[in-house]
C-alpha cells in the first residue's frame, strides 16, 4: 500500500524548507503559517529526507524516535545535519496518524544544499556587485548566466582557499584520534586539534583499547583555545561525581595511565570553521576575486568572440573598428584576471603566516 498522500486535508499547508549549507553541517528551517491546521488533520512529527543522487531516491535522514514533533503554536522547526552533503537535495514530509493509519504527506519541494552554502561568505548578489560590476553577463542572445553557475564559482573558491592555506572556512565537521603522551596527559590532557579555528567540541571521550570502557568528559571540563585548535581538560566543582578520578588525580586506571604513550586513546568531535558571518573580510575579498575569474574568462570571449582582437565594418565609404585586449591567448578581460591573480598571489603567504605561524609557549 502507497503510504503517501496528499496534503489536501490540510488546505494551504506544506512543510515549506530552506537550508544553509555549510560544510558538512547542513543547517535547516522549516516554516509553515499554518501548522495549526497541519496539527489538528492528525501529523505529528516531521520527516526530513536528502538525496545524494541528484534527486533519483532520497532516504530519511531523521531517526524516527527523534524526528522533530509539530507544534500547532510554532510553524518554525530547526535541524542540522551533521552529516550532510552540501550537494544534496532536501525535503521534507509530514507524519501523522491519519484515518487509522501513520501515513506521510506529500513531500516539499526539494532544495540543493549547495546553492546556498556560500551565502554565509559571499552571495551571488555581492559577487556581481563588488567583483564583477560593469560586465554585461548575458550572450548574444540575452540570455542571463544562471546564478547557479555563479554559486559553483564561488564554492570552487571557498575550497580553493581551504586546501591553499589549510583550514576549513566553512563550518565542517571533524572526528579525529589522538594518541596519549605521559607528558601531554599531565598537561591536563593537551591536545593539539588538527583543523582551526574551532567553533565548539561536540564530544570528547577515552576509547579504551578493548572498545568497551569510555569516558566522556563533561563539557565543563574543556578548556578551548579556539585559534590555534588547542583542547585541555581542567576539572571543576559540581561534575566530579560523572568521573571516577583516580589516585593523584588521573583520569585513566593505573594500567595505562603509568604507561607513557598509548596510539588513538582520545577521540574528538568537534566542527571547525568560520561562524556565519565571521569569515575575515581579506579573506571574503579574495574569495570573490577567485570566483570571478571564471566569469571574467566566460564573458571575456564574448565580447567580440573567442580570441578576436578586433572588428572592422565597412559599407559605402563609412567604417567602424572596434579593438579588444582579445587574443588568442587572452581573454577580452585578461587586464582584471591579471590584477586580480596578482594580488591573491601576494596575499597567500601572509594568510599561511597568519593561521599556522610558529607560536612559542613558555611553561
Amino acid at each position: 500500500m502507497n503510504n503517501t498522500i496528499p496534503i489536501d486535508p490540510v488546505e494551504g499547508a506544506d512543510p515549506g524548507i530552506s537550508a544553509k549549507a555549510i560544510g558538512t553541517i547542513i543547517h535547516l528551517v522549516f516554516n509553515d503559517d499554518d501548522i495549526a491546521s497541519v496539527v489538528e488533520a492528525g501529523y505529528k512529527r516531521l520527516v526530513i529526507e536528502r538525496s545524494d543522487n541528484s534527486g533519483l531516491t532520497f532516504e530519511e535522514i531523521t531517526v524516527p524516535s527523534e524526528r522533530p514533533v509539530l507544534d500547532a503554536a510554532n510553524g518554525v522547526i530547526e535541524f542540522y545535519d551533521r552529516r550532510g552533503n552540501p550537494d544534496g537535495l532536501y525535503r521534507s514530509r509530514y507524519i501523522g496518524n491519519i484515518g487509522g493509519e501513520e501515513l506521510l504527506s506529500d513531500p516539499s519541494e526539494s532544495i540543493r544544499g549547495s546553492g546556498l552554502a556560500i551565502q554565509s561568505v559571499l552571495t551571488v548578489a555581492q559577487l556581481k556587485e563588488r567583483y564583477l560590476f560593469g560586465v554585461k553577463l548575458t550572450d548574444d542572445f540575452g540570455r542571463t548566466i544562471p546564478d547557479a553557475v555563479l554559486e559553483h564559482y564561488i564554492l570552487s573558491a571557498i575550497r580553493w582557499f581551504e586546501h591553499t592555506i589549510d583550514i576549513p572556512i566553512l563550518p565542517t565537521a571533524f572526528v579525529e584520534r589522538h594518541d596519549y603522551y605521559m607528558n601531554d596527559y599531565e598537561a591536563f590532557v593537551f591536545i593539539k586539534l588538527d583543523n582551526h579555528p574551532v567553533l565548539s567540541i561536540e564530544e570528547f571521550r577515552v576509547q579504551y583499547p578493548s572498545g568497551q570502557n569510555v569516558i566522556v568528559f563533561p563539557k565543563e571540563w574543556l578548556r578551548l583555545n579556539a585559534f590555534e585548535g588547542q583542547l585541555q581538560v581542567v576539572p571543576t566543582a559540581g561534575t566530579l561525581s560523572e568521573i571516577l578520578i583516580g589516585q593523584g588525580g588521573s583520569f585513566l586506571p593505573v594500567i595505562y595511565s603509568g604507561m607513557r604513550n598509548l596510539p588513538q586513546l582520545f577521540e574528538v568531535s568537534y566542527t571547525a570553521g568560520f561562524a556565519e558571518g565571521r569569515v575575515p573580510r581579506n579573506l571574503v575579498d579574495l574569495i570573490g576575486m577567485f570566483a570571478s575569474l571564471g566569469p571574467f574568462n566566460i564573458f571575456g570571449d564574448l565580447i567580440a568572440g573567442a580570441g578576436i582582437a578586433s572588428i572592422s565594418l565597412s559599407m559605402d565609404g563609412l567604417s567602424q573598428s572596434i579593438g579588444t585586449t582579445s587574443s588568442a591567448t587572452n581573454a577580452g578581460y585578461g587586464a582584471r584576471v591579471i590584477q586580480y591573480l596578482k594580488q591573491i598571489k601576494d596575499q597567500i603567504p601572509n594568510l599561511r603566516r597568519y593561521y599556522h605561524g610558529t607560536r612559542l609557549v613558555v611553561a
